[in-house]
């Protein structure tokens, strides 16, 4: 297992640089399946964001959607070597949906993906291109607030092995959501949050955005190890003898029966 310490930026030196993808876990270079390797021959928009479209084929639309080719190297690497169900905050149309659907599909270990988006539109483009791709099987799909949704999924005792954090760029949604990932990410499990690395965050008249701090401040440091930043995302994990940290008492209970209905 790999971290890349060296990654780390204060709030200044945030947008200075963008740090490469390094892979986390142990396989042989340089890509982990063909799926992996596509991702870095993608096209990019402006020079920067990648364009991948619905369509196994490679001719369907384009995906819309805001990943650098850093992030999303490594959001298929976290899904696909991730021990244990996935969860996404935050899917806007499903382009890192896709990525991790698709690393999920791929992996030797069997697990599940829960997206969770407020707007309804973007939950219905997120199953639309999923279906374009062949991959809403593994994926469900649900309808609600991330925070309310986090503090569901650890009254309900759920952990994850890899959560993907881009429900929202401001400070206080982040920050309460980072309150409550110790408690329903799997001991040794990974978080990663994307827009980590945006000098939008340094800017004190930009109340849109505030991921930085949030992080900083609502994440326990103790207990979460930074792993590396890598394009805007950064990574951390949680120490694998945190088994603890389940919270309150009470039934298990599944995503499903979290949101009857989604």
């Amino acid at each position: 297992m790999n971290s890349h310490p060296q990654s780390f930026m204060s709030i200044d030196e945030l947008g200075t640089r963008i740090p490469p993808y390094y892979p986390t876990y142990d396989f042989p270079q340089p890509f982990i399946d063909k799926a992996h390797s596509d991702i870095a021959d993608c096209p990019l928009k402006d020079g920067i964001l990648i364009q991948i479209r619905n369509s196994l084929r490679g001719d369907g639309e384009i995906i819309e959607g805001w990943l650098q080719r850093a992030d999303a190297l490594k959001l298929y690497e976290m899904s696909f070597f991730a021990g244990q169900d996935i969860l996404e905050l935050g899917s806007y149309h499903g382009l890192s949906t896709t990525i991790i659907a698709q690393a999920s599909r791929n992996s030797p270990t069997s697990k599940h993906v829960y997206s969770i988006d407020l707007d309804p539109t973007c939950a219905r483009a997120t199953k639309g291109n999923l279906e374009a791709m062949g991959l809403l099987s593994g994926v469900t799909i649900l309808c609600a607030d991330a925070v309310a949704a986090v503090r569901e999924l650890r009254a309900g005792r759920r952990q994850f092995g890899f959560i993907f954090v881009d429900h929202h760029h401001s400070y206080t949604p982040v920050y309460e959501v980072c309150l409550e990932l110790a408690y329903i990410t799997a001991p040794g499990g990974f978080c990663l949050f994307h827009d980590f690395n945006d000098p939008r965050n340094a800017d004190p008249d930009n109340k849109d955005f505030g991921v930085y701090q949030a992080v900083m401040d609502g994440l326990d440091r103790e207990r979460f190890e930074f792993y590396g930043i890598y394009g805007c995302a950064a990574l951390y994990r949680l120490a694998r003898e945190d088994a603890s940290r389940i919270g309150e008492q009470g039934a298990e209970s599944t995503v499903h029966a979290v949101f009857p209905g989604g």
